[in-house]
């Protein structure tokens, strides 16, 4: 297919396209693309998202604004107008169409003063005109980027939004690609994972560096009288138990360790050293990891659970009832359970609740890159 926007486009896709290639951390594709997406539709500000695929929720924050830190005082007004308000264009609808990729003045119909979030922060910092793209990959979304033009610039036109479209795809994919390659690149001492060697009678074999400093960190087990950690034997256990076949699900565990950061505990069963050998991995959780713990600590129960999750991800009482297969009834009464449960009152509210306690006091300074404010058009 032709691009939209002609010789520069085709450029600027081709710049994207190999950047997505090259397995690049969220926030450093993010940083680099935007530089020839500039050059091709150009826009004043932008906030690019990574984001957990199964949650929905931000793990991450590209800020571009000039270096004029407009964006990033308003980052909060953002997230509250994105979680709790109503409005146009909602990152959550946005995923579910068809062509992830609106402007305001669309969605409005030519009206943005409609949109609460243009009312009162995008004119009371000079912007106005504003385009958000859902980035996907497989049909999973992996990133949103929204990006701002100044008050006095038009709208962005339809080869831009639909060169936007093409370009979101490339980036889904490199984002998709990013998180496949992060578990096999090299990781500091914190975030790298490790691994035990087991024999069947638990005794150990071989036991990395990193698998080392994973096991300093738990708290004592109290009068176990094991050498290591109850968790690390009880789901080695689980492996070996169906010998000969593998479990349906791979054995793992969840543990908060004594620095109040949580980890992973896997176990598989090896077959080249013998019979009777497993190997347990230690890793740090990720959000996907710790979200059936999050609301098991709040008494949901299993069902419960399964609502929840998709009422984050913005699904219907229709399309929860189908994926489930109850009634839509079911759906509500499980859905009322849910919001007693966490003291809340809706769903825009339970997906506040979990960001506010469970993302974002985990975002360190590795997670917010502000970029360089050189390139910006004006």
């Amino acid at each position: 297919m032709r691009n939209p926007l002609g010789a520069k486009g085709i450029a600027a896709e081709a710049a994207i396209a190999r950047l997505c290639l090259q397995g690049l951390p969220a926030l450093e594709l993010f940083e680099r693309a935007a530089v020839p997406l500039r050059r091709a539709v150009p826009y004043t500000a932008g906030c690019w998202k990574s984001i957990d695929p199964q949650t929905l929720l931000w793990t991450g924050f590209g800020i571009e604004d000039g270096g004029t830190g407009r964006i990033a005082a308003a980052r909060w007004r953002y997230i509250e107008n994105e979680l709790l308000e109503p409005d146009y264009g909602k990152y959550l609808e946005l995923a579910r169409r068809r062509t992830p990729v609106s402007t305001l003045h669309r969605d409005t119909h030519g009206e943005p003063e409609r949109s609460s979030r243009y009312r009162n922060i995008h004119r009371s910092l000079g912007f106005g005109a504003e385009l958000r793209a859902v980035l996907r990959a497989g049909g999973t979304c992996w990133g949103i980027v929204a990006l701002i033009r100044g008050d006095n610039q038009p709208d962005f036109s339809d080869a831009e939004v639909a060169f936007i479209s093409r370009v979101g795809a490339h980036l889904g994919h490199g984002l998709r690609e990013a998180l496949l390659r992060k578990g096999a690149a090299a990781e500091p001492a914190g975030r790298a994972p490790g691994v035990i060697i087991l024999a069947e009678d638990g005794s150990v074999r071989s036991v990395t560096d990193q698998a080392q400093f994973w096991l300093e960190q738990f708290p004592p087990d109290g009068e176990t009288c094991l050498d290591l950690p109850a968790v690390v034997h009880a789901v080695a256990g689980r492996a070996l138990a169906a010998p000969g076949s593998a479990p349906a699900v791979p054995p793992s565990a969840t543990v908060r360790l004594a620095s109040g950061q949580w980890i992973t505990v896997h176990a598989a069963t090896l077959h080249a050293d013998g019979p009777g050998m497993v190997a347990v991995t230690l890793a740090p959780a990720h959000a996907a990891d710790l979200e059936p713990l999050r609301l098991a600590l709040h008494g949901l129960t299993p069902r419960e659970r399964e609502v929840a999750r998709l009422l984050t991800r913005g699904a219907t009482n229709e399309e929860i009832a189908r994926a489930l297969w109850i009634s839509r009834y079911t759906v509500k009464d499980h859905a009322k359970a849910v919001y007693a449960k966490l003291g809340v009152g809706s769903r825009a509210e339970l997906t506040a609740k979990l960001y506010h306690e469970h993302i974002d006091p985990h975002l360190g300074s590795e997670d917010v890159r502000h970029f360089a404010p050189a390139e910006l058009a004006s």
